[in-house]
């Protein structure tokens, strides 16, 4: 504290610090003394001002209670004994974005949050419980001060209290195991008659699977109708609506016109239901073209090749014929379709397979997956690969991409 007393004093004298002060070579005139403490107060200021601006700035949290109503499908002859309505309930806590990020703005300003959602699953002491845990963004289609109609998308996952078990549980044939994927999907209604308040009322679908990694692994769809109220502590930010959008990131799209090629691969493991509990290794990868349409979205073509280790065994139950181990390998080729928020995608695929030894799968497939930068072009995908309505796999992987042909006109 002395030697910043001493400072001010050399700042604010025309006289140099004497040597007995500690200070032997600070000698400086008077005219820029004050110069200097100008200076010095402006920068002080404009840091007490960014401090406000940080203090104050909202954090825009929403918490929101819910209530569903809704019932099971009986989207299989042996589900029908479960046909049942449930109530539902759910808590979340979410963050309405402003604008602070480009692609806020380009998605008319969504909403992230995390959801917890639990169940008894009807009247059957077979079925049990759920509690699931998803992340979740929320797009606005259309959106007014007071008024929204918006697309909730979620995905985490779920713990079921009851499952299939060969002894005590065999009619439930839905899920063969506790742990699963939770998939949410809501169309919503949301008023807002103050700030602090939102009032929404939606349908709803709640999924669970397994992916087929322990059979069985029919599903759980919960269709329903959706009441909420959320409330928030603090005043919202103001949307960012300047043309002069924030600086881009290096994960985001230029606007240049290039080609961008994928690399990726894909593991998995899963069952088939009928062999006592063996598991199956699946290796599969894809190669990708695609174009940017715009900020938001990304269209191109993908070959694929999968190999999966049940599908010997497949083929060992209609054919007796020797074949190359080679031929199990399927090739495939896919239009793909991609949502990019910012370093995070969705992606989208429907295929046709091109061969393949085994057929009992048929000819086309599907595949969702999300994809998440980790480095400027290296990324992590998780991959749900499925033959209409019937999941085969849930597989994690590592890809890579790069742009070629970079300027196309």
């Amino acid at each position: 504290m002395a030697g910043i007393r001493i400072f001010v004093d050399c700042l604010l004298t025309a006289e140099p610090i004497p040597v007995n002060k500690d200070f032997t070579d600070c000698i400086i005139p008077s005219k820029i003394n004050r110069l200097l403490l100008a200076v010095s107060l402006l920068f002080i200021s404009v840091g007490n001002l960014n401090a406000q601006k940080q203090r104050f700035q909202a954090s825009n949290l929403l918490f929101e209670p819910r209530a569903n109503y809704g019932f099971l499908i009986a989207h299989h002859v042996e589900m029908e004994i479960y046909n049942t309505h449930l109530p539902s309930f759910e808590f979340s806590i979410a963050q309405a974005t402003y604008g602070k990020q480009r692609w806020e703005a380009f998605y008319n300003y969504p909403v992230t949050g995390l959801t917890y959602w639990n169940a008894w699953l009807g009247n059957s002491k077979d079925l049990g419980q759920a509690h699931a845990v998803f992340p979740f963004i929320r797009f606005s289609w259309l959106k007014s001060d007071k008024n929204e109609l918006n697309f909730r998308l979620g995905a985490g996952m779920a713990y079921l209290t009851k499952r299939f078990d060969r002894l005590d549980n065999y009619k439930y044939t839905a899920i063969g195991s506790h742990l699963n994927a939770a998939i949410n999907l809501m169309i919503e209604y949301r008023w807002k008659p103050v700030s602090y308040l939102q009032l929404s009322a939606g349908v709803q679908l709640m999924h669970f699977s397994n992916g087929s990694t322990k059979t069985p692994n029919y599903g759980l769809n919960i269709p329903s109708l959706s009441g909420g109220v959320a409330f928030r502590l603090n005043k919202e930010n103001s949307y960012i609506r300047r043309r002069a959008r924030p600086d881009l990131s290096m994960f985001e799209f230029d606007g240049k016109e290039f080609l961008e090629v994928k690399l990726a691969t894909t593991i998995a493991t899963k069952e088939i239901g009928d062999t006592d509990g063996k598991r199956f290794t699946v290796y599969s990868g894809y190669l990708s073209a695609s174009k940017n349409l715009g900020y938001k979205h990304k269209l191109g073509l993908c070959f694929d090749l999968s190999w999966d280790g049940s599908d010997a065994l497949l083929v060992a139950r209609t054919n007796s014929e020797p074949y190359k181990k080679m031929e199990l390998i399927k090739p495939g080729l896919s239009a793909a379709y991609e949502m990019v928020l910012s370093r995070m995608s969705f992606a989208f695929n429907f295929g046709f397979y091109l061969g393949g030894k085994d057929k009992s799968e048929g000819l086309t497939y599907y595949k969702a997956g999300i994809n998440y930068l980790i480095t400027r072009n290296m990324y992590v995908n998780l991959t749900l690969k499925t033959h209409y309505a019937r999941a085969d796999f849930v597989g994690i992987g590592l890809g890579y991409r790069f742009k070629w042909a970079y300027y196309l006109r």
